[in-house]
Parts: C-alpha cells; sequence; structure tokens
C-alpha cells in the first residue's frame, strides 16, 4: 500500500518524513499528546533518562535511558515526563 505525503508517494517499507513537532524538557513537567512517531533525545550520557508511557500501555510509564549513541527513539508515545535529558523534540 503506497502512502501519499509531502506531494510524493512512499512505498509501504519507505520510512516517511517527520511532518511537525514540540520541543519539551523535564523542566516543563508532564506533557500528554494524542501520539507521536518518534522522541529525538539531547543526552549528555548513556545514564540520561526520560520516562514515556507508550500507545499501546495505556497508564503504565516505562523508563528509557541510554541515548548518547543513538537519541532517535522511534517510538509511539502519547506522554513524557521526567527524567534527566537536556531536551527532546517530539516527532510526528
Amino acid at each position: 500500500m503506497d502512502i501519499r505525503a509531502f506531494g510524493s508517494v512512499y512505498g509501504q517499507t519507505s520510512q516517511l518524513p517527520y511532518a511537525s513537532g514540540f520541543l519539551w524538557s523535564p523542566i516543563a513537567g508532564q506533557k500528554t499528546f494524542p501520539t507521536c512517531r518518534a522522541i529525538q533525545i539531547t543526552a549528555t550520557d548513556n545514564t540520561s533518562n526520560v520516562y514515556l508511557e507508550l500507545n499501546d500501555a495505556q497508564g503504565q510509564v516505562i523508563p528509557f535511558s541510554g541515548f548518547a549513541s543513538e537519541p532517535l527513539l522511534p517510538v509511539g508515545a502519547t506522554t513524557i515526563s521526567g527524567g534527566n535529558i537536556s531536551l527532546a523534540v517530539v516527532l510526528y
């Protein structure tokens, strides 16, 4: 199944470009949103962490860490909170 987006047609296995997103930092507190496709993390080392509620795990907050080597976290989440990361960009 092909997907039409941004004036192009993408095959089912193609990576779709991110259309938008917003900045978030732990100091802003918990943020809830409809969903996301990925989260770009700014971390200082592999001990940096952040807490997410995934699309299919409503009511369960899951800690994620180790972002220094791979800062793009391809998850579908609905809430981001806490942690000691510098900044995150929640991408749609």
